[in-house]
This record gives structure tokens, C-alpha cells and sequence, in this order.
């Protein structure tokens, strides 16, 4: 009668006549049928391929699902999953670490409550054992779940160190734990650390810093506007520009300075002047003067060349107050002035007008006072005025000298003199001039007297008038 091999679960593997064997057709073992000779041969040899799992290099033939296979090359232990042998890794619990060269070898630290791994380190050293979990001394990573004070419950994981909960993961929205937690007031999104700790090290990202969000920050390497005041607490100040050509500095006494470091470089200011970018007033590098231009829009370029001194005013200067001058007052152009009141001597500044008509230095007019001076004019006819206290008693032209109506002159006290004088005869003088005429004759001629030429009938006293 045939043999029916069946598995565990009943299933037929087949039929097994009599007085033969399966020769590992359909296991892996020479399974024999009834009355076949020498079976004990045979089943000798299967107890004995059972009891090492078929430990060969090459894995049994027709395996069968729960089927064990220890690999003689690499060691291992290997069940067949009904497709593939499966290598099934080996478990130590002692509390030194396993002597072994088996990679995913597992060891159970009995003393420290701690799961290990072998890494495959060969050959064997204990830093090949990889610690899985759980934590030792109360250090470690724990799933726990927090009430908050609405009595919700949130899953977070813990992170401890030597019993301190030193962090909180949460995926929840932010909540405040119904049990007060130690560093912990409330737990927000993300990861929470504790108030006493701080992260060390470089981060690739953040959102906020000392609890102001990212873009409220000024960044370096694009423009940017700040809200508030900034302040640079070093006397070493501001350096602005890719060549580090503006600085602002102080000392420690309080001198503030504002340099151009660039060779003869320009330090210019401008004012927003009906809308229009208009400079009003540049350091000029080259020269070092301060150069002052006019407020009116347009070309106000002043010429470095013109003038002297450290301070160039182009476009002219309003001045309300006084201006007080240490130095000299040079001018190259026209300046003017509110004429004095003639006869003025101070020291005002005196007009072209002034010193042409009031001031009495210059050849228009000589003043004694303001009513009394001598005026020379022209203005087209020449002549000469001599004013006393207002009143012209003289004037004189081309044509001669003319007292003014009414005028008088002294009386010389002469009454008869053969030889004469310059002094001028007044009405009074004349008056007796038959004393001093006495019959004497007047020549009128072109040419000069000549005795005993040009003279004939002349007598001492006759007066001789020659014109040209």
C-alpha cells in the first residue's frame, strides 16, 4: 500500500509508492516507501541532515515553508518563507557584550536594560555593537501623551537626559500643558526646547531670533529699511561703499569726522529742491575747498579756479545777520553798498556814488560839512561851483571865473602904486582910478610888447593885453 506525504497544515505533497523512495523531489529529504531495502540507511541520514539544518555552503533542494538552512560559508541560520530562505539573526541576553562575527546579530543588555546590534565588524570588536534602545539612565527619546488645560490629549516624543526632559517634539498646534512641565510653559509646533538649554551650532534656517520673526531682521546682502534707530555704539563708526570709500568715525572726546578716502574724492550734499535732485554743497577733493552753490535750479557748477580761499560760494549768498570778516575782503566782482549822507566820515563803506559826489576826496567834490564844498562837473560843459553854507558865490567854466551876484571881495588898501600887484580890484579899489590910470593907455595885441619895436607911443603905466 502506497504512503500519502502530507504538511503540517494537511496539504499533499504526494504519493510514495511501495518498495521505493522520493529522492528529494519533493523535500528536501530521501523520503522512503513501505518494504524499500536498507531504509535505515536512509533515514539515518535524514535525522541527521535535520538535526544540523542541512548546514552546507549550497541550500537544500525543494525546500518547504518553515524549513531551517545553516549557511556553512557565512554562518547564518536561515528559514524558508515558502519563496526564499530568510536569514534569521541570533539573540544574546548576558550583560557583557557577545563574542561574534555575524552582522545583525542581536544582544540584549541584561544589566543596562539595553538592545544592541551587530554592525559586522571583522574582525570582532565591541564597537561593532550598535545601540538600538531603550534609553539608559533616564536618557533617551520616549512617545508620551500631555493633557492640556482644555483636558485635549497630544502626542509628543520627550527627549531626556539623565531624567531632565529636555525637549518636547509636537506636531500639534501650539498648547499649554494642563500639569505644569518644568521648562515647558506652553508647546508649540516643532521642536520645543527647554527655557534652561540653548541650541548650539550652525542652523541652515529660522524663522525667528530672540523671538522677532526673520523679516524683521536687516539682511546684508540686499536692500533693506529699518523702523527704528540705529545706533553704532563704536568709535570706529559706518564705512559705506565697495571700495570703503565713506567713513564716519568719532574719538573718544567727541570729535566726529566724515572722510572721502578715495583719492581726490568728492563729498557732495543735495536737497530734494522743487522736486529736482539738486547738490547745494560739495567738498571738492582735489583743491579740499568747501564749495557753497546756489539753491536755484540749473547748471550751479561753481569753478574750483575762481577766487581764493577754503570756501567757494557759487551762485551767491543771502546774509540776514551781520558779517564779520577777520581776514581781508576781496572782491572780484561789483559789490554794493547804501550810499552815506555826504560830508559821512566813519567807517562805513563808501559807494562809487559817495565818493564821486559826497565825499569831498575825489575831484567832483571837496566837502566841509554838508552845506559848504567846491564841485567840479561835467557833463558835457565843464565848470566848477563854489557853495558856502548852501549858497553858490562863485562858479567857473572855460570862460573864466565868475563871483555870483552880490558877491564882495576886500579892498585893498592900496591907493596908489607905480609897479601894481595880483591882488584882485574891488569896485571900492577901482573907484579912485584916476589915480592910478593918470592918462595911461591900453594895448590890445597878438603879439607880445617889444621895446622900441612894437611900443611906439607907450608911456610908463599904459597896459598891454596880448590874446592868442
Amino acid at each position: 500500500m502506497s504512503y500519502i506525504i502530507r504538511k503540517t497544515n494537511g496539504v499533499t505533497l504526494g504519493t510514495i509508492l511501495d518498495g521505493t523512495i522520493d529522492d528529494r523531489s519533493k523535500t528536501s529529504l530521501r523520503l522512503v516507501g513501505r518494504n524499500y531495502s536498507n531504509y535505515g540507511q536512509i533515514m539515518t541520514d535524514n535525522l541527521v541532515g535535520m538535526l544540523e539544518h542541512f548546514a552546507y555552503n549550497i541550500a537544500p533542494p525543494n525546500p518547504i515553508a518553515g524549513q531551517l538552512w545553516w549557511n556553512t560559508d557565512d554562518q547564518r541560520l536561515r528559514v524558508y518563507t515558502g519563496s526564499a530562505f530568510k536569514i534569521i539573526s541570533s539573540s544574546t541576553a548576558q550583560p557583557a557584550s557577545p563574542i561574534t562575527t555575524t552582522a545583525g546579530d542581536l544582544w540584549w543588555d541584561s544589566a543596562n536594560k539595553q538592545l544592541y546590534v551587530y554592525d559586522g565588524t571583522t574582525p570582532y570588536n565591541s564597537a561593532g555593537w550598535q545601540l538600538v534602545g531603550p534609553q539608559r539612565n533616564g536618557s533617551g527619546a520616549i512617545w508620551e501623551q500631555i493633557n492640556d488645560i482644555t483636558q485635549t490629549t497630544h502626542s509628543v516624543l520627550s527627549v531626556y537626559l539623565n531624567q531632565v526632559r529636555t525637549g518636547i517634539v509636537s506636531s500639534d498646534p501650539e498648547f499649554t500643558p494642563a500639569i505644569s512641565i518644568p521648562g515647558f510653559t506652553t508647546i508649540k509646533t516643532g521642536y520645543n526646547l527647554n527655557s534652561s538649554g540653548q541650541f548650539n551650532g550652525t542652523a541652515a534656517d529660522s524663522q525667528k531670533l530672540a523671538g522677532i520673526e526673520a523679516r524683521n531682521y536687516l539682511r546684508t546682502d540686499e536692500d533693506g529699511t529699518i523702523n527704528g534707530t540705529l545706533t553704532v555704539s563704536n568709535n570706529s563708526g559706518m564705512t559705506i561703499g565697495r571700495s570703503s570709500n565713506l567713513q564716519i568715525t568719532t574719538n573718544s572726546i567727541g570729535d566726529v569726522s566724515i572722510k572721502n578716502t578715495r583719492l581726490n574724492g568728492r563729498i557732495s550734499m543735495y536737497s530734494n529742491t522743487q522736486g529736482v535732485s539738486t547738490e547745494s554743497f560739495y567738498i571738492d577733493g582735489e583743491t579740499g575747498r568747501s564749495i557753497m552753490k546756489s539753491a536755484t535750479l540749473g547748471d550751479n557748477t561753481a569753478s574750483t579756479s575762481a577766487g581764493t580761499g577754503a570756501l567757494l560760494v557759487a551762485g551767491g549768498a543771502g546774509i540776514t545777520g551781520n558779517l564779520n570778516v577777520g581776514g581781508n575782503a576781496n572782491f572780484t566782482g561789483l559789490a554794493t553798498a547804501v550810499t552815506m549822507p555826504s560830508g559821512t566820515a566813519n567807517a562805513s563803506v563808501a559807494t562809487t556814488e559817495f565818493v564821486i559826489t559826497s565825499s569831498g576826496f575825489l575831484k567832483n567834490r571837496i566837502y566841509v560839512g554838508s552845506e559848504t564844498y567846491v564841485a567840479v562837473e561835467d557833463f558835457g560843459v565843464g565848470n566848477m561851483q563854489v557853495v558856502i553854507d548852501g549858497t553858490t558865490v562863485a562858479t567857473a567854466s572855460k570862460d573864466g571865473f565868475n563871483l555870483s551876484n552880490g558877491a564882495t571881495a576886500i579892498t585893498q588898501p592900496d591907493t596908489y602904486n607905480n609897479t601894481g600887484n595880483a591882488s584882485i580890484a574891488t569896485t571900492q579899489f577901482v573907484k579912485t582910478a584916476s589915480k592910478w590910470w593918470g592918462g595911461s593907455a591900453k594895448f590890445v595885441s597878438l603879439e607880445s610888447p617889444r621895446p622900441g619895436i612894437n611900443d611906439a607911443g607907450s608911456k610908463d603905466g599904459d597896459f598891454w593885453f596880448q590874446y592868442v
